[in-house]
């Protein structure tokens, strides 16, 4: 892991920090009677996910593996999912959360590239965990909720109940032996740093990367986001987000942070089922990516709803286009709506809009998070004027780690401490920022570069559009064309003739695609966001 200096149990007790289960300490101290979790299944209060999560974690340790082991963790959201989480980082060991979504392949090279001594998982996922054990894995405990007929007589299986109660381990079993710590853990710019997760996405080269992230990057990220959110134990999140996804993740740390509740409703196909659960138990905030948003202000009575005790939304996960901003601020006129920017690598929070500011900077992604740092640079790593459109590059004590033995991708984008985030944006002369693209969503046609962002945006602002993606294709002529996929609207019609007047009246000539395509769909990860790359990979 070339590129981040890193170091085994090299934390003094003078750099002594906030670990991740501490923020569970706090809260079952302050609201243990306050409800922590609830899922279709049961809830749980904050003292009882304290209890359970310590048990858990001393189930854990008589596992004979060492400290700042990989404990991976493929389940749905759930109150067992919250306890394992934090029985994991209780136990010592280092959290790494699987994409349920993700194919047997892809999970076994993860369990396999950061050495995962233990997956727990639930036999929902069996068709997946047959597929990785059948190729060949390493890991040496799987916990499930049933004993499945998978992976090979070496591995130890055992089976867990509610809240993570393990079957004892058999006695006749020969413990192996820990072996020295795996700790791993560095300081910069005189803070320390000890892993708590690793996180894997997408690489540039198509395998995953796994983005490790220390207790301060997640602990410093969580305080500053409860602190902007104003989030306080009174609240009740609703979450539709996939806890394996970081902004999931923030979620999950923020709400136990403060003593709040996490609502989970896994059921996000059937819209207005779950916009019954958010009136149903009083959910006072709302978090999505653009594209659970469109869907809710276009296929679903959610703009017709009132939600009394609703306080706030938060959107983040790409950009949202300003028509779907102006739609949902209309539709909900006293409600707080938060536009926010991140990336995994970030911990993932970089910047926020405030509510108040949601009018006269429509478009911003806002300002920084106290203690986040964002300055736009040019090519020769110069800081840009106000106006001119440059690099985000971020600092902060929300920066990742680094990659986990991706040396090459990590030293494209972490440099000294700073991460360079592949986001083109400028500063206005409020300090608030603007993105208008990534370095790797610029089309290039005909020798001019079109960034994907403006053209979507432009698509979607036409009334019969509910969403639109757009990529680059391969052109005799232009080098590369300009291809738009577009969703309707329910019950809406669209000629192509009609869309490229619309696109005329938007866009410079140059920017305005070549080809559009209505599609009933747009593939998508299990966050809701757009995979752009597989509709590339499905595109001839």
């Amino acid at each position: 892991m070339s590129g981040v200096s890193l170091a085994k149990d090299n934390v003094s007790e003078a750099d002594e920090f906030m670990k991740l289960d501490q923020l569970l300490r706090q809260s079952s101290q302050l609201f243990g009677d306050r409800p922590a979790v609830i899922d279709p299944e049961r809830s749980i209060n904050h003292r009882q996910l304290g209890e359970a999560a310590n048990q858990f974690a001393e189930q854990l340790r008589r596992l004979p593996i060492a400290s700042g082991s990989r404990i991976a963790l493929l389940m749905e959201n759930c109150v067992d999912y919250v306890v394992a989480y934090f029985g994991i980082l209780r136990a010592g060991f280092v959290v790494v959360p699987l994409d349920t979504s993700a194919n047997g392949e892809t999970l076994r090279y993860i369990l396999d590239n950061c050495e995962v001594r233990v997956l727990i998982a639930q036999s929902r996922y069996r068709r997946q965990l047959k597929s990785v054990f059948d190729g060949g894995c390493g890991v040496d405990y799987l916990l499930c909720d049933s004993i499945l007929p998978v992976g090979s007589t070496a591995l130890v299986k055992i089976k867990f109940g509610d809240t993570m109660r393990l079957d004892s381990i058999l006695p006749e079993l020969e413990p192996r032996e820990a072996g020295p710590s795996e700790i791993i853990a560095m300081t910069r710019n005189g803070k320390s740093h000890e892993l708590a997760a690793i996180f894997y996405t997408s690489g540039s080269t198509g395998t995953p990367k796994g983005v490790m992230l220390s207790h301060l990057n997640l602990v410093s990220n969580t305080q500053a986001t409860v602190e902007y959110l104003k989030l306080t134990e009174i609240d009740r999140t609703l979450v539709i987000l996939p806890f394996y996804y970081i902004y999931g993740n923030s979620l999950l740390l923020t709400n136990v942070a403060c003593g709040a509740c996490l609502v989970i409703d896994n059921r996000f196909m059937y819209p207005e089922t779950v916009l019954n659960t958010m009136e149903e138990q009083k959910c006072t905030g709302l978090s999505g990516v653009p594209s659970n948003f469109m869907i809710l202000l276009g296929k679903s009575t959610f703009a017709s709803r009132k939600f009394p005790h609703l306080r706030y939304f938060t959107q983040a996960g790409g950009a949202m286009a300003p028509d779907v901003i102006r739609s949902l601020a209309t539709a909900f006129p006293d409600k707080e709506i938060y536009i926010m920017y991140g990336q995994t690598e970030a911990a993932p929070r970089v910047t926020y809009l405030p509510p108040q500011q949601l009018t006269a900077k429509l478009g911003s992604i806002g300002i920084p998070l106290n203690g986040v740092a964002v300055t736009i640079m040019d090519e020769n790593k110069l800081e840009m004027p106000s106006g001119k459109t440059g690099e985000l590059v971020v600092t902060g004590d929300n920066v990742m780690m680094g990659y986990w033995r991706q040396p090459e991708e990590q030293e494209e984008v972490l440099q000294d401490g700073l991460l360079f985030t592949g986001d083109l944006g400028y500063k206005d002369e409020d300090g608030f920022i603007y993105i208008v693209g990534r370095k790797k969503d610029i089309i290039k046609a005909g020798g001019n570069r079109v960034s994907v962002k403006e053209v979507e945006e432009s698509i979607v602002s036409h009334d019969k559009v509910l969403e639109a993606c757009v990529i680059g294709v391969a052109d005799p002529l232009l080098g590369e064309a300009i291809k738009a996929f577009v969703v309707m609207k329910p019950g809406l019609e669209l000629e192509e003739r009609e869309l490229l007047r619309h696109c005329q009246r938007m866009l410079a000539d140059y920017k305005v695609p070549k080809y559009f395509v209505v599609v009933d769909s747009l593939p998508k990860y299990q966050s809701g966001k757009i995979n752009r790359q597989l509709l590339k990979q499905q595109t001839p």
